[in-house]
């Protein structure tokens, strides 16, 4: 009987341990986000690009790139910009998280015209959202 409830007491402390690390963990900037998934030649979004465009695409790789998008995407929403209105940043970080959910499932499902079309949608989503939250288009 004390076997079981020391077993319990640990297991409710690690619980409680790793739940409060969760809440320790630091929500990524917009600014980390971005950088991550879409800075330079190298970064998620110009390698899907290649991968999506291949005669036989390596889904393996693609999904490593596309869950960033989703874990990366819903960091957004927790964000405030430093210009802009609010209503507008929940709409456009919301298409956003919900376009890489479309490209994530789509590299699940190996469904290449739908990856290719949500690669798109995030693409191009730059410029209205620089436009509303950054002061500038890109």
């Amino acid at each position: 009987m004390k076997t079981v409830a020391l077993t319990a007491g640990v297991v409710l402390i690690a619980s409680v341990s790793l739940l409060a690390g969760a809440d320790n963990e630091a929500t990524p900037s917009i600014k980390q986000v971005m950088v991550k998934l879409n800075k330079g030649p190298n970064s998620p979004l110009a390698k899907l690009k290649t991968d999506l465009g291949a005669s036989t695409p390596d889904w393996d790789n693609i999904q490593k790139s596309t869950k960033d998008f989703v874990v990366l995407g819903a960091a957004l929403a927790k964000n405030t910009p430093s210009k802009g209105d609010k209503a507008s940043w929940d709409k456009l970080s919301d298409l956003y998280f919900k376009d890489s959910k479309a490209l994530d499932d789509a590299a699940k499902s190996h469904d290449l015209a739908a990856a290719k079309a949500a690669h798109q949608r995030l693409s191009t989503s730059c410029k209205s959202c620089h436009g509303a939250h950054k002061g500038k288009a890109s």
